[in-house]
């Protein structure tokens, strides 16, 4: 499984959640774009009080992905050591959330 986004060729701008025209030029022309996955921690929190929904999991980690092709996305963090900066890359789509290592 792979992460897509939303591309504007009039204008060259990439959103990450499905759009019907671009928010800059209001171009309808948005293809889907395929994107790597790898990218770099811009922030990160732990959650110890989950909501129920979510209490099996707990406690993980969410981060603040930088993605190569410019995109800031959330996601929860599955792996060891984590800090800002370190590169990461997509592993799956759990519930409608990315989760990377």
């Amino acid at each position: 499984m792979t992460i897509t986004a939303k591309y504007c060729a009039e204008c060259d701008r990439l959103y990450h959640f499905d759009k019907y025209h671009c928010m800059v030029c209001f171009s309808k022309n948005l293809e889907e774009k395929e994107l790597n996955g790898r990218g770099e921690v811009y922030s990160f929190t732990k959650i110890h009080a989950a909501p129920k929904r979510f209490a099996t999991l707990a406690p993980y980690n969410i981060i603040l992905v930088d993605l190569e092709e410019g995109l800031r996305l959330t996601a929860r963090y599955e792996g060891d050591e984590l800090a800002i900066g370190k590169q990461v890359i997509f592993s799956e789509k759990v519930d409608g959330a990315y989760v990377f290592r």
